[in-house]
């Protein structure tokens, strides 16, 4: 028996350092993982689109001609994109432009650092909470975030968009809020690093001030009243500084705006707000709810009430769990009511990876400790197929690149005048040629969204009237059926096609 001991003891050691390289392994595999997904055909994979593009009028407009807004033909436009992503993205992009030139690639090596950033917040998070073999899968479940018809965190990592910037400010937020818990001596540093996270996460996407300042506000409340493990500046600091920054920025927008500029964008934003942010229609809850027991084969939701069960201690590793679990499923309840955008809901399945990576992992081992074999190897399975599926999606997606963009701006700007004015309502175009576009109106965005997307009143525009020489149709107009296909049979001629993309140039004078 003494032997036996004797012998466990001495393998003891060697068992945790062969497990460690192990986990080093695993983690430089997981670095060159990263890298792979984030450059592969940086440039035509996803195919950029209407969001993109005009995201990236703003940082062209400012290079351009020093104005923060977007562009058309009749001049600039001050609402739109302007509004709904922060400086945070559009000024790190006009400088990558004001360095490299003008470029889809220069903007998107923007988005693929805060991409590194966010995964290596969440990582250290994760790890801070759970330990390393935790966040290993954890990171791993991020990278395979996607759904069959959805993307996930590597696709939205390589387009201009706020939702990635905006998860990495939260992370990181999130990364001080934890620690300022779990390491009281120096709770107050870390209260005021979490509260400017989290107010740059604010101004980076606006839709996120709907739930991080209420689950803030919350944790405090459950803080002072139940945990009761931090102190005033943890729960105070936080709110306080993320709501004085947004207010900052608009304070901003006010004094750039002008008191009747500020107040259109204000009233506009309204309408989009409740033509989308706010449904409460019971087909788009049921599209919701499909996509939740969609993500991460069905475990985000069990996920999130093991993590809850698991929050019910009054300790500070309690109460530095529960802050992104009730951040999640915060997210999620307004995602159920809003229009059932799976972009609504990005934060929340990311933020919700690492309760499901403690489920995950939990569950394995629980079933290994019983020597359940079978189910124990089921459970394994089970992991390995909702990490692999969407992995094996998003690398087909990446090996598949699609120029069709660049193409077409190619085109125009080898054969068309830059002086004539072409109508389109695809900004991504304006990304890639210098042409003098005319742009659907912004206002007509949501209601032209809203009828293809929950059969929304139609949307009249009058932009053909004006007999443009030139129209650029693609996959956004084709989406909205914004242009009268008649009109455009009738009256015009396919000049040049670059599927989905097809310029009509007018025959009828």
């Amino acid at each position: 028996m003494s032997k036996t001991l004797t012998a466990h003891a001495a393998s003891s050691p060697r068992l945790k350092l062969l497990a460690q390289r192990w986990e080093q392994i695993a983690l430089v595999a997981l670095v060159i993982l990263v890298l792979f997904l984030a450059f592969v055909n940086l440039p035509y994979a996803p195919r950029t689109w209407f969001d993109e593009g005009s995201h990236l009028h703003v940082p062209k407009t400012l290079v351009n001609y020093g104005v923060y807004a977007d562009i058309s033909s009749e001049g600039f436009r001050y609402f739109g994109p302007t509004i709904g992503v922060g400086p945070t993205v559009m000024l790190p992009v006009a400088l990558a432009f004001q360095l490299g030139g003008v470029g889809l690639v220069q903007a998107r090596l923007v988005i693929v650092l805060y991409m590194a950033i966010a995964l290596l917040a969440l990582f250290l998070l994760a790890r801070r909470l759970h330990g390393l073999r935790i966040a290993l899968l954890t990171l791993v479940l991020i990278l395979a975030s996607r759904t069959l018809r959805f993307e996930g965190m590597v696709e939205y990592g390589r387009q201009v968009l706020g939702e990635v910037p905006g998860i990495a400010f939260l992370s990181l937020g999130l990364l001080a809020y934890v620690q300022g818990i779990l390491r009281p001596a120096h709770a107050t540093r870390y209260a005021l690093l979490a509260g400017a996270a989290f107010g740059l996460a604010l101004v980076t996407k606006n839709q996120f001030v709907l739930i991080v300042p209420p689950t803030l506000a919350l944790l405090a409340l459950l803080d002072w009243r139940y945990f009761r493990v931090g102190n005033w500046w943890l729960r105070l600091a936080p709110p306080a500084m993320a709501v004085a920054a947004f207010g900052a920025w608009m304070v901003i927008m006010l004094t750039f705006f002008g008191p009747d500029g500020f107040a259109a964008n204000y009233a506009k934003t309204r309408q989009a707000a409740g033509g989308a942010i706010f449904v409460f229609e019971f087909e788009a809850s049921r599209r919701a709810v499909v996509y939740l027991i969609q993500v991460y084969g069905g475990l985000l939701i069990p996920g999130l009430l093991y993590s809850l069960w698991r929050c019910r201690q009054r300790t500070p590793q309690a109460l530095a769990e529960l802050a992104p679990t009730l951040m999640a499923c915060l997210w999620i309840a307004w995602f159920v009511v809003s229009l059932g955008w799976a972009r609504y809901a990005f934060p929340a399945v990311i933020l919700g990876s690492l309760a499901v990576a403690r489920l995950a992992a939990d569950t394995i081992q629980m079933l290994h400790a019983r020597r359940l074999t079978w189910p124990t190897r089921a459970a394994v399975a089970y992991l390995g197929l909702i990490i692999l599926i969407p992995l094996s999606l998003t690398i087909r997606t990446l090996l598949s690149p699609d120029d069709s963009t660049h193409r077409m701006a190619a085109y125009l700007n080898a054969n068309i005048p830059q002086n004539i004015v072409i109508e389109t309502w695809e900004p991504e175009i304006g990304v890639l040629s210098d042409h003098r576009f005319h742009y659907v109106p912004t206002e007509l965005l949501d209601p032209a969204v809203r009828h293809v997307w929950s059969g929304g009143p139609p949307v009249v525009y009058d932009g053909l009237d004006a007999q443009p020489q030139y129209v650029l149709a693609g996959p956004f107009s084709a989406y909205t059926q914004i242009y009268p296909l008649e009109i455009l049979q009738r009256d015009y001629t396919v000049r040049f096609v670059a599927e989905p993309y097809v310029l009509l140039e007018r025959t009828i004078p």
